[in-house]
């Protein structure tokens, strides 16, 4: 990890139609900002810089305006002149190389521009990946007594007193701001490296979990054996698997019995990494939100069955 790719985007949230008919939201980008940089010395090596010209609503939002420092007419020349991004995103690909390691301020970024990528149907190299890393939780957790708030980027700049001359929530302008994070971070912890944001655990304890790796699609991971044919981690019988119930977007759960210790839960998640899912399985025996949810989600199903007209 010789090289680090500082990034920063601005996007405008819109709505679209898909092919069911559902209004489902969008974060369309309209501005990109890259800078490469040592990851030894934090020395700037090469930058990437561009608007970028919307095409799901040309209609820009009155938050978006608010969040960003132009005024309306300005913003409105820069992206009538920009590039679209079909032509912008194989650029910036070619920019970042093979297999990139992004820094940005916060965990949102690099999960935008893929689900653009992905929006606007351009593919990936068989080989290409990525990886991210969250300057802000690292600099909350070297410099910061608490880890309640998140804090802003400006709020960081200010407490590590640089100099403020650039407005804030340009991706410009935030991309340069971070990398200056990130070298006074270099400059104060002589054994500074950087480390990823653990897991967050929610809810029960499981009897028993298991990392299920990396899959192409979302759901592959359950043909594992583990989870296709499961066993009770209590006493090592095999389980008496009941039919899965997606409860959320990366959530599906299925009801189990055990001859001796009855209902078991096995719940598996699929969370998005690059272009692939890293997935895990779990199996609860006071399974709490999660068997509120696998229940809730049934009499939605079973209301919907009642409510088709019969034949």
């Amino acid at each position: 990890m010789s090289e680090l790719i500082f990034l920063d985007l601005e996007w405008n949230t819109t709505f679209y139609r898909n092919r069911q008919g559902e209004r489902l939201p969008f974060h369309e980008l309209i501005e990109v900002a890259a800078i490469k940089v040592e990851a030894s010395s934090g020395a700037m090596l090469d930058s990437f810089h561009s608007y970028v010209r919307p095409k799901v609503s040309r209609k820009i939002e009155n938050r978006t305006y608010r969040l960003l420092p132009y005024e309306r007419e300005e913003l409105q020349e820069l992206l009538s002149d920009a590039p679209g991004f079909l032509d912008l995103g194989p650029a910036f690909l070619r920019w970042c190389g093979p297999s990139p390691v992004f820094v940005e301020w916060g965990m949102n970024d690099v999960e935008v521009l893929l689900r653009n990528f992905e929006f606007h149907r351009l593919s990936f190299d068989a080989d290409w990946s990525c990886e991210y890393f969250d300057l802000q939780y690292i600099y909350q957790k070297l410099c910061q007594e608490e880890m309640g708030c998140q804090p802003s980027l400006e709020k960081a700049v200010t407490e590590l007193g640089m100099d403020t001359d650039l407005d804030f929530h340009s991706a410009w302008n935030d991309t340069y701001y971070t990398v200056l994070v990130y070298q006074t971070l270099l400059d104060r912890f002589a054994d500074f490296v950087l480390f990823h944001r653990p897991p967050k655990r929610h809810g029960p304890v499981p009897l028993w979990e298991l990392d299920l790796g990396v899959h192409d699609t979302r759901w592959a991971c359950k043909n594992r054996l583990e989870v296709a044919r499961p066993a009770c981690p209590l006493c090592g019988r095999p389980l008496s698997p009941g039919r899965w119930v997606r409860t959320t977007p990366t959530e599906q759960v299925q009801r189990c019995r055990c001859q001796e210790h009855r209902r078991l839960y096995l719940a598996v998640t699929a969370q998005p990494q690059g272009r692939q899912w890293s997935a895990r399985a779990a199996i609860y025996k006071d399974a709490g939100p999660i068997a509120e949810r696998f229940h809730k989600t049934c009499r939605k199903l079973q209301d919907k069955r009642r409510e088709r007209p019969s034949a």
